[in-house]
């Protein structure tokens, strides 16, 4: 398989960076690997709070085990969502799309030196 290939692969499906890591540019990596890392600890940390303070709800007495009401509560506590979770969620997004693009286009340009060297 081709090397770019296998770079666009691992950056898309694996994590943000793989696909640099792969390529042995660790520095590069980095530059896609900690910012997605630390969005996704923030994203989750915040996601498992909320979905921890429903589930005291619930064990208390205080909500009802009904599925139809704790959907409810998702969904309003979901339209009260923090501009740094939008964030979070941005950074992740961006790295994402950022790092397989960059991925394929340092495996072609690799690849292209190598074809350029004897």
């Amino acid at each position: 398989m081709d090397r770019s290939v296998v770079a666009l692969l691992l950056s898309g499906l694996v994590f943000p960076g793989a696909g640099q890591y792969y390529l042995r540019r660790r520095a590069r990596a980095c530059l896609f690997i900690v910012p997605t890392l630390m969005a996704a600890i923030y994203f989750f940390k915040k996601v498992m709070d909320s979905a921890s303070a429903l589930v005291d709800e619930v064990l208390r007495g205080a909500l009802p085990a009904d599925p139809v009401l704790i959907a409810e509560r998702l969904h309003q506590q979901g339209d009260a969502a923090s501009p740094m979770m939008n964030l979070a969620a941005s950074v992740m997004l961006v790295c994402w799309l950022a790092s397989v693009i960059d991925a394929w286009l340092l495996a072609r340009a690799i690849a292209r030196d190598a074809k350029a060297t004897p």
